[in-house]
Formats: structure tokens, C-alpha cells, sequence
């Protein structure tokens, strides 16, 4: 899998009514994030990273790898008041990075055990944006 394979299996598990998807792909404005979700009750942006391996040791770092377009506009969205994220995957599932971890980073131990599985990922864009179910 690949960061694109992953996000299509968050967005295979998100309602079809109620929601919309945007899945981003701006060739001409640098740091726009992957996707953009919006409901009734608020939107939200993610950057997707996708990590081909989790690192062994414990204390190992995990920061997102994010460019410099990219840091720059989640910090001013973030500034703004506007709900922005960072979701890093794997194969066994992906993690949330809010703000500053997508900055700081955070350790392979505090990733691995809140690693949630994509249909969890997606119950918690639609908890955050609208009031359907995903399927």
C-alpha cells in the first residue's frame, strides 16, 4: 500500500450523502492538503503521510514528512482557526497528528498504541463534520 491506496481505504468507509469529499490534487498551489471534508456541522482539511515501515525502537521519532508549503499552510489554516490535521499511515492502520505533533513529532511507542484502523478514521471525520453514520 501507498499513501494514495490509504486514503482510499479511509474513503471507502466514509457515507456517501451527507458528506463531501474533496480529494486534492492543485498542481498550481503548493501545500493545499490531500483532502477536504465538510458536513453540517464544520469542515476539516488532512495532509496524508504513509509510513512503509513503523520504526522498531521504542523512542524513535515519528514526524510527518512534511514540506516546507505544507507546514506553512497547516500553520496559518491552524492560525485561523480552522480545524487541520495530519493523518500518517500504515499497514496496520494510522494515527492522528494534531497540532504540534505534526510539528514535534511524537514517539513509536505513543504511535503505535493509538493507531486506529481506517473505519475508525472515517467514523471520526463524520463525528467531526456530519451527523450520518458511516456505512
Amino acid at each position: 500500500m501507498d499513501e494514495h491506496g490509504f486514503i482510499r481505504s479511509v474513503h471507502r468507509h466514509l457515507p456517501r450523502k451527507g458528506l463531501t469529499v474533496w480529494k486534492i490534487n492543485d498542481n498550481y498551489r503548493g501545500g493545499v492538503p490531500d483532502a477536504y471534508y465538510s458536513g453540517p456541522k464544520a469542515d476539516i482539511w488532512i495532509e496524508y503521510k504513509y509510513l512503509k515501515q513503523i520504526p522498531k525502537r521504542a523512542g524513535t521519532l515519528i514526524k510527518p514528512a512534511l514540506r516546507p508549503q505544507q507546514l506553512k499552510w497547516l500553520a496559518k489554516e491552524h492560525s485561523f482557526g480552522r480545524q487541520v490535521y495530519c493523518i500518517v499511515g500504515s499497514s496496520i492502520g494510522g494515527r492522528v497528528f494534531e497540532y504540534p505533533d505534526w510539528v514535534e513529532g511524537i514517539p513509536t511507542e505513543a504511535f503505535n498504541n493509538s493507531i486506529i484502523k481506517q473505519n475508525e478514521i472515517a467514523a471520526w471525520i463524520c463525528s467531526l463534520t456530519t451527523t450520518e453514520k458511516p456505512p
